[in-house]
């Protein structure tokens, strides 16, 4: 692994392996997160060009709780679940970054969550409801973050 000598701090090695990820992003080796209070979703960008299900959905069972604190629960069981799926894709080397789209309850509980390995993959995040829209939608609304890269 490629490591960089740190002047600033005493010529300390650093990895700059999660730098290199994080700025020579492949939309074909970026998944996006969508997370809403009903269920996940997971896309990553295909050899056509469209964005396609990376893995299975994950329903959540916190949508329908009554009690702040069954919800809280709920939602928290939830992000595991999410939490499992993301670390086996990163442990499978699936992916080489991940975008994580949603409200800042759910962004923040995930980011909670996150593994080292999911940690050191989270390129960006965009906070907003996404309940309603489409996964076309969706690729579109993070489209920015890829400008200049190929697939």
């Amino acid at each position: 692994m490629r490591t960089a000598v740190n002047l600033l701090n005493g010529g300390t090695k650093v990895s700059i392996a999660p730098f290199v990820i994080h700025t020579m992003t492949a939309i074909g080796r970026t998944w996006i997160v969508v997370l809403d209070d009903s269920r996940t979703r997971f896309l990553r960008h295909d050899e056509s060009g469209k964005w396609t299900e990376a893995a299975k959905e994950i329903p959540s069972a916190a949508a329908g709780a009554f009690s702040p604190e069954i919800r809280r629960a709920a939602r928290e069981q939830f992000i595991r679940k999410v939490m499992t799926a993301v670390d086996g894709a990163c442990d499978r080397n699936a992916c080489d970054s991940i975008v994580t789209v949603g409200p800042e309850r759910l962004l923040r509980t995930f980011r909670k969550a996150a593994t080292d390995r999911v940690r050191v993959r989270l390129w960006r995040e965009r906070a907003g409801e996404v309940s309603f829209m489409t996964d076309d939608e969706i690729a579109k609304s993070v489209e920015q973050y890829f400008r200049g890269n190929k697939t």
